[in-house]
């Protein structure tokens, strides 16, 4: 199984912040500044998952949680975001978003979104089988 993750954020210090903090705790960071430079060279195979901004320029996070879910249902998703408003509460719900973590991303944050989506990966996995 591979241990990378995907780290996609406008903000080049936060993104960095999260893939030294996933080097941390043993897995290898792939980061990207928007939704549109990961989709064009996304591979499936490739990733354990992946940690997106809600809030960029271009596609924002929501935008590739709906790809994910049309094309890679496997692959979870965690999403963050230093905003968070009612119309972000609404589309968490209409997406069936868990949990959108806040920013400022520390290490503790970072370790409960790729356990949250190990548990799930898991889970799904034993259900499929």
């Amino acid at each position: 199984m591979t241990r990378q993750i995907l780290v996609i954020d406008d903000q080049p210090e936060v993104g960095a912040l999260i893939g030294n903090y996933l080097k941390q705790i043993g897995f290898i960071p792939v980061v990207m500044s928007s939704v549109e430079e990961a989709l064009d060279n996304f591979d499936p195979s490739e990733y354990l998952m992946i940690i997106a901004d809600v809030i960029m320029p271009g596609k924002n996070g929501f935008d590739l949680v709906r790809f994910m879910c049309n094309n890679h249902p496997r692959i979870p998703v965690a999403l963050i975001s230093g905003y968070f408003d009612k119309e972000m509460e609404n589309l968490q719900k209409v997406f069936g978003i868990d949990k959108i973590y806040r920013k400022p991303v520390f290490l503790r944050s970072v370790k409960e979104m790729v356990a949250d989506s190990l548990i799930k990966l898991a889970t799904q996995t034993a259900f499929s089988s």
